[in-house]
């Protein structure tokens, strides 16, 4: 095959063999656009198959066409992203002519496929999804496309049998500098208009400076088209689709329409861009419930819960906590809970102790001070056994009590009254230490 170079001119048809730039050679014609021709061409040292793309000699001297084709280039190189199409390269030739190298994309037009008809939900919504993946990576790049349309995107193939969005042609794309914010550059010339009239949106339309909502109506657009088959907007001439766009409603989508999808497209294609959604990822989080089951049925998205009926649910389920903490939970030592300190908690222990007439005794001696009868509990010797008790009541032996006897006269030290020895039984508390009185105090 023999090699021809373009380094001296840039024919409007490139032959198979063609080499650019001393490293791409040309292998076949693909397509021409309103500033180049676009050739499918192999990397002669990678043996890459890339998407070459030459600028059309007669706009060689238009700077506004040779400013848009770098634009191009700088907008494609900016935004990496499986959902768009990469450039790899782009540079002069000798002539003055600019090439670009973009990723190759073998697939088929989304426009291919509306020519058939609306397509079917499940493929409606994988379009939809990866495109505002694919703004949305843009815009967070600072680029906005301007002319979004089913033209300029493309489903590839994949090994695994799944389907790829590919959104490519930047060429008209606004390029804000790094830093700059949607408000700071305008995209073109007030009054100026570019893109595709039944895509465009109304600001778009009339040459108003746009920002990226104007990409989300071209969106919103497309996924009618996907729905109805159809553009919302569409006459005989572009000034009357112009005209339509500005003033007139879309017709209402097909029945059959999942309510939340039709609400999402009538949101996107406002004439306000503030009535729009903000931002592509809004546009996503409402796509991604959408998603069908297996069953091929779009579920009906959650109702939104108000932050009043989410702060009442919650203070509930926290009065169901404390209420089931309260009935079911139980003591440190094991007891019932209860805040009435229990008969043989109240009973001093100095009365286990207290001298007896002999060791057969049963009953504790009459000297001894009945210090809980006041309260109106039992005699200790009638109180049962509890586990904040040190002595039991029943008698002791004789030998236990002769012990006890000289333990009591060897010591020096006075003992310690008995309402100061006497272990206290915990009040019960709830969350954050509040009382939590029991529940025979509830109604008092």
């Amino acid at each position: 095959m023999n090699v021809q170079t373009a380094e001296s001119s840039a024919p409007a048809v490139l032959e198979p063999g063609t080499l650019i730039a001393g490293r791409y050679r040309v292998l076949g014609f693909i397509g021409a656009g309103g500033m180049g021709a676009v050739y499918r061409a192999e990397h002669v040292h990678m043996r890459k198959t890339v998407a070459l793309k030459l600028l059309h000699a007669e706009f060689l001297a238009v700077d506004e066409v040779v400013q848009r084709f770098e634009r191009e280039a700088i907008a494609a190189g900016r935004i990496e992203h499986p959902n768009v199409v990469a450039a790899s390269d782009f540079g002069k030739l000798d002539d003055g002519s600019f090439y670009l190298v973009l990723e190759y994309v073998d697939g088929t037009s989304l426009r291919a496929l509306l020519a058939k008809g609306a397509l079917p939900l499940a493929r409606t919504l994988h379009v939809a999804r990866q495109t505002a993946l694919a703004l949305g990576a843009a815009h967070a790049a600072g680029v906005v496309h301007r002319d979004l349309k089913p033209d300029n995107v493309m489903l590839v193939s994949e090994p695994g049998g799944g389907v790829r969005v590919k959104v490519l042609d930047f060429g008209i794309a606004r390029v804000a500098p790094p830093g700059q914010n949607r408000d700071s550059t305008k995209l073109t010339r007030v009054g100026v208009v570019m893109g595709t009239i039944a895509y465009m949106s109304p600001e778009q339309a009339v040459g108003q400076a746009v920002d990226e909502r104007a990409d989300l109506y071209s969106l919103g657009v497309m996924l009618y088209e996907m729905i109805a088959g159809v553009v919302p907007f569409d006459a005989e001439l572009p000034s009357q689709v112009l005209a339509r766009q500005l003033v007139e409603k879309p017709a209402p989508l097909p029945p059959s329409t999942p309510p939340a999808l039709a609400e999402l497209v009538y949101d996107l294609m406002e004439k306000k861009p503030e009535d729009r959604p903000a931002s592509a990822q809004v546009v996503l989080d409402r796509l991604v419930p959408l998603t069908p089951t297996p069953s091929g049925r779009v579920p009906e998205p959650k109702p939104r819960v108000s932050k009043r009926a989410s702060y009442v649910a919650g203070g509930v389920a926290l009065l169901l906590a404390v209420l089931v903490g309260l009935l079911g939970g139980k003591h440190e030592d094991g007891a019932v809970p209860s805040a009435e300190p229990s008969a043989s908690a109240s009973a001093p222990q100095a009365t286990a102790s207290a001298p007896r007439a002999d060791a057969s005794a049963s009953k504790i001696d009459a000297s001894t001070p009945a210090t809980v009868t006041a309260t109106g509990a039992p005699p200790a010797s009638a109180a049962p056994t509890s586990a904040g008790s040190a002595h039991a009541t029943a008698a002791p032996s004789s030998a236990a009590t002769a012990k006890s006897s000289s333990r009591d006269t060897k010591s020096s030290k006075p003992k310690e009254p008995a309402s100061r020895s006497t272990p206290t039984q915990k009040r019960r508390t709830g969350p954050g230490g509040i009382y939590i009185p029991p529940p025979s105090q509830w109604f008092k």
